[in-house]
């Protein structure tokens, strides 16, 4: 490997031919200490200091407009097609309940639903900070596909057994599993986008897994209805066989689709070229992936547990956790809109209506989170659009704390909280964009605000979302309106913090400079 001297010499040199500055950037881009090589790296990337007509800059130019559509083409939608497919997994048991397991294993009168969704979600919620952490040991190509693997042939043996002991086990192991999906792919995403192209990619791969909540029940009746009986097997368990083969598909794919980091990919999509420009682009916005040395345990240990407890962490998990507690407001749409009556008694929607409104209203969540996506990478603005999505939040949250008399302004104001899960991809963005210096500690945190948001979540509906008070809460809508604040004072508080902590290095490297020339001065005298 060139020195960073060395690197630095032959950049400034004019090529002789393509393949001369494709050395360069190549040697420039595995230089990831070097202060030089990343001002070097920038005005290969961006082309500042190189002529516009500059053949070589064009062709790298256009190396970096293949990479990101090979990326959009070949990753993302891999990317979307794994969380659509871990969200049908995560919730196919209720489908199969109502098909016939209930009855075919005398479920009835049992909390055994319940139990499903709590034994997974006790795994999911722990094994988050293992799987980004083993992110930094192994091969995301690896490690990604082979846990998809592992909970795709757990899912089908729910079909083989007939003891809902042993299902709570499978569920407790598919939780396990998918724990990795959402948290490492997230991490990905944060690894190979720079901040011009991330939040509207985060976003297209939340629309993915809010599509996958949408299209889940319809898909499973389809199932059970053309295979009920089939090969004298009920259609309940042909539920968990189809979906165990379409996630046993899908991670095969990953094997060869997943590129890595950007330092240490082999995918065969990729030039050499595209490679480089792959990591020099992330150095030109000081944007750190994980290096091609897997990092020790015992100190990548220390650094996670010196992330989730430091104030950085601690202002992140407000600006986040509380927002997406607050996010339950909508949860129970499909309650109200089942308790509204005409005033003969009967019912304003029928049951099919109640089941169907809410899919339409994901589909909102779907196009504003998009639209916010896009506008935010074009403006460059993360928190002030964080802030605005809270704000609407917040009116929702207030009028149906007041739940006033009329129908239409409850209905607005439940139909204007889909617009705010958009959130997901603004604050994910945000995250990767503040802590784009250390890929450990970016990791760590999206994992960590995640774990600490779904133990909230799992804990939360028991105190604040009592069934028999649906669908007019006593203390929910209320005590969302008081986690959407949290979340607003906490953005406004952390981008004052980051404000203060660059005003203060600014004023340390003038300082340092100041000295600098002080003791050169007096070398000369």
């Amino acid at each position: 490997m060139a020195s960073p001297n060395r690197a630095s010499q032959e950049s400034n040199k004019q090529a002789t031919s393509p393949q001369d500055q494709v050395d360069v950037l190549a040697s420039l881009a595995f230089q990831p200490n070097d202060a030089e090589a990343l001002n070097e790296s920038k005005s290969v990337t961006e082309g500042s200091e190189i002529k516009q007509d500059d053949a070589e800059v064009k062709k790298i130019l256009k190396a970096e407009k293949r990479l990101v559509l090979k990326l959009d083409t070949l990753f993302l939608p891999y990317a979307c097609l794994s969380i659509l497919i871990k969200k049908i997994d995560q919730t196919n048991y209720k489908a199969a309940y109502t098909a016939g397991m209930r009855e075919d294993l005398n479920l009835a009168g049992t909390n055994a639903l319940n139990y499903f969704d709590i034994y997974y979600t006790i795994a999911y919620a722990i094994f988050i900070i293992p799987s980004v952490l083993l992110l930094m040991r192994f091969r995301p190509s690896i490690l990604l596909p082979t846990l998809e693997l592992t909970w795709g042939v757990l899912t089908g043996c729910m079909a083989l057994t007939s003891n809902v002991k042993v299902m709570f086990a499978i569920r407790f192991l598919i939780g396990m599993c998918e724990a990795s999906c959402w948290p490492c792919t997230t991490v990905l995403l944060l690894s190979w986008y720079t901040p011009k192209e991330l939040a509207k990619r985060q976003s297209i791969y939340l629309s993915a897994s809010y599509i996958g909540s949408m299209f889940t029940f319809a898909m499973q009746s389809a199932i059970y209805q053309t295979l009920e009986g089939k090969s004298g097997m009920a259609g309940w368990r042909w539920l968990f066989v189809i979906n165990a083969i379409m996630t046993v598909v899908a991670a095969s794919i990953g094997y060869f689709i997943i590129p890595d980091y950007p330092s240490t990919t082999k995918a065969f999509y990729l030039n050499p070229l595209e490679r480089s420009v792959a990591y020099t682009r992330q150095l030109a916005f000081g944007k750190r992936t994980q290096s091609s040395t897997p990092v020790p345990v015992k100190p990548l240990l220390m650094k996670a547990a010196r992330t989730m407890f430091s104030w950085k962490f601690g202002l992140l998990f407000l600006c986040y956790a509380p927002w997406v507690w607050a996010q339950q407001t909508n949860a129970y749409f499909n309650l109200f809109l089942d308790s509204l009556r005409r005033a003969d008694g009967s019912r304003l929607y029928s049951k099919k209506q109640v089941t169907n409104i809410p899919i339409g209203a994901y589909g909102i969540t779907v196009f504003t989170a998009i639209v916010y996506g896009i506008l935010s990478d074009r403006l460059q603005l993360r928190w002030p659009f964080a802030v605005i999505i809270n704000l609407v939040q917040l009116v929702s949250t207030i009028i149906l704390s007041i739940w006033p008399a009329g129908m239409g302004i409850k209905m607005f104001a439940f139909l204007i909280s889909f617009t705010t899960g958009a959130n997901e991809s603004m604050l994910m963005s945000w995250i990767g964009d503040v802590c784009k210096e250390d890929p450990t500690e970016r990791a760590v945190v999206v994992g960590w605000a995640l774990t600490l948001a779904i133990a909230g979540n799992a804990s939360l509906p028991i105190a604040l979302w009592p069934a028999k008070q649906a669908p007019k809460y006593k203390y929910g809508y209320k005590v969302a309106t008081a986690f959407t604040c949290v979340s607003i004072i906490a953005i406004f508080t952390y981008r004052w913090l980051l404000g203060q902590e660059k005003k203060k290095e600014k004023e340390e490297k003038e300082t340092t400079a100041v000295e600098s020339y002080a003791a050169a001065q007096e070398k000369t005298l």
